[in-house]
C-alpha cells in the first residue's frame, strides 16, 4: 500500500498531520483508517504505538504501519514494549495476547534477514517520544511514555492508583510546551492545562480549536475503540485546529478472527462490536 499522504508543496502556514494510535493487530481497522486518510490531503503521518497486542493480525499491521508511516513517524506503546521484553503487570487476556503476538512476529536468531526480520527490527528500535512541529509524541503521557494512563477521572479528582491526580496532570503538563499527543487509553478527548477539565468529543463536536492554553489531546484507537462508540478514530491536527474522524470498518471480522484464535480471549472481539 503506497503512502496515505498527499503529494506536492507543503503548506507555507503550517503542515497538516494525520495520527492515528492503538492499532492492536486489527488490520481491518487499519486498512479502512488508512483509506480515509489519503482522502483528506495530509501531508504527513504519524503513529503514536501499540501497533500489536490485543488482536489477531500483528504481523501484517507492522507491514502495514511500515509502509504507509515514514521511518521515524512511529513510536513505542506499552503493547509493543511488552512484545518485546514481557508482558509484565498485565491481565491475564492481555498477558496471554502480547505472548502469542511475540511467537508471531519474533524473528529467530537464525533468520537473519527477510521480512520478518526487518518488521522485528523495526518494532524494537522504536523510539518513546517524538517532537513534530509544536508537538510533542508520546504514547501514554509525558512523563512516563509508555504506560501512565491519563483519564477523564482525574480531571474530577478521581485516581484508582492512589496518586493525587492533580499532581499527576500538573507534573505532565508542566513537560508540555503547547500541545501533547497521546493515545494509550482508546478514549479521545482533550484535556486543557488551565483548569485541568476533560472535553470529549461530544463535547467539542469532534473539532478542537488549539488557542493559548496547553493541551493534551488524546486521538483515540484505531483498532480498540473504548469510548463507546465501536467506530476506529484518528485525528487531523494542522496547528489551529484538531478534528477527530470515525471510521467505519468490518469489526465482524476481526472479531471472527479473535474467535478462531485459541490463544486470544473472546471478549477481545466481543468489545469491537461495543467500543468499550
Amino acid at each position: 500500500m503506497e503512502s496515505p499522504v498527499a503529494s506536492g508543496t507543503m503548506s507555507s502556514v503550517m503542515r497538516r498531520i494525520a495520527l492515528i494510535s492503538d492499532i492492536h493487530g486489527n488490520l481491518a481497522a487499519l486498512q479502512a483508517v488508512l483509506e480515509d486518510i489519503t482522502s483528506q490531503a495530509v501531508d504527513d503521518l504519524y503513529c503514536l504505538g501499540d501497533v500489536v497486542g490485543y488482536g489477531p493480525e500483528p504481523a501484517i499491521c507492522m507491514a502495514r504501519v511500515m509502509a504507509a508511516v515514514a521511518s521515524g513517524h512511529t513510536i513505542m506503546g506499552n503493547h509493543d514494549n511488552a512484545v518485546i521484553h514481557e508482558p509484565i503487570g498485565f491481565n491475564r487476556s492481555a498477558r496471554q495476547a502480547a505472548l502469542w503476538t511475540r511467537q508471531e512476529v519474533r524473528a529467530g536468531p537464525l533468520r537473519l534477514f527477510g521480512g520478518k526480520r526487518r518488521r522485528w527490527n523495526w518494532l524494537r528500535s522504536l523510539p518513546s517520544t517524538l517532537t513534530v512541529d509544536d508537538a510533542l509524541l508520546v504514547h501514554a503521557s509525558p512523563r512516563h511514555h509508555l504506560e501512565e494512563y491519563i483519564l477523564e477521572e482525574h480531571t474530577h479528582g478521581i485516581s484508582f492508583t492512589g496518586e493525587d491526580p492533580n499532581l499527576l496532570l500538573e507534573e505532565n503538563f508542566a513537560l508540555v510546551e503547547k500541545i501533547c499527543f497521546i493515545g494509550h487509553t482508546h478514549r479521545p478527548g482533550v484535556v486543557t492545562g488551565d483548569d485541568y477539565a476533560w472535553h470529549s468529543l461530544a463535547d467539542c463536536d469532534l473539532e478542537w480549536a488549539v488557542d493559548e492554553r496547553k493541551v493534551i489531546v488524546n486521538v483515540g484507537s484505531v483498532g480498540q475503540p473504548r469510548d463507546g462508540d465501536p467506530r476506529a478514530c484518528y485525528a487531523i491536527y494542522d496547528g489551529q485546529r484538531v478534528v477527530w474522524r470515525r471510521v467505519e470498518y468490518d469489526a465482524e471480522r476481526t472479531r471472527q478472527l479473535i474467535y478462531a484464535n485459541p490463544h486470544l480471549d473472546n471478549r477481545l472481539g466481543d468489545r469491537l462490536l461495543e467500543g468499550r
